[in-house]
C-alpha cells in the first residue's frame, strides 16, 4: 500500500512540475520583447562627429536589431556576457584609447537594451553614434 502511495505522490509531483514548466514557458513568450515578423524596412543612421551622417535602409526578416545589422554587414564587435559589444560600424573602429564607443538610440531617445535585445518593427529608425568618454 505504501508503495502505491509513493508512486501516486511521484506522479502527482511530476504532473505539477509539468504544469509549472508550461506556465513558465507561456509567461516567458508573453513577456519577452518581440518585434514584428515578416519583411521589415528600418532606417539606421550612422553618426560620427565632424563627418556627414550616413543613412542606411535595411530590409530584413530579423526580429532583433543585431541580426539586421549583421545581415547588412554594418557592424562588427566582440561577444560579452551581455551580448554583442559593437566595436566597428561601417568600417569605422571605435578607438578605446580615446574612450570612443558606439551608442544606439531609437528616434534620438536612449534604448535600455543591448543590440541583441532590441526588438525591431517595420518603419523603425535607429541612430548609431560614435561617442567619446565613458
Amino acid at each position: 500500500m505504501e508503495e502505491k502511495n509513493n508512486v501516486r505522490r511521484s506522479l502527482i509531483a511530476f504532473g505539477v512540475l509539468i504544469v509549472l514548466a508550461i506556465v513558465m514557458l507561456i509567461a516567458y513568450f508573453q513577456l519577452r520583447p518581440t518585434g514584428s515578423t515578416g519583411k521589415k524596412e528600418i532606417e539606421v543612421e550612422v553618426i560620427i562627429p565632424e563627418k556627414e551622417n550616413e543613412e542606411f535602409t535595411l530590409h530584413t526578416n530579423a526580429e532583433f536589431l543585431r541580426q539586421a545589422l549583421e545581415e547588412a554587414e554594418l557592424v562588427k564587435g566582440i561577444e560579452s556576457e551581455y551580448g554583442l559589444f559593437i566595436t566597428e560600424v561601417n568600417g569605422r573602429v571605435a578607438d578605446d584609447t580615446k574612450q570612443e564607443w558606439w551608442c544606439i538610440t531609437k528616434n534620438k531617445e536612449n534604448v535600455n537594451y543591448g543590440v541583441d535585445e532590441i526588438a525591431i518593427n517595420d518603419g523603425d529608425h535607429y541612430e548609431i553614434t560614435l561617442t567619446v568618454g565613458y
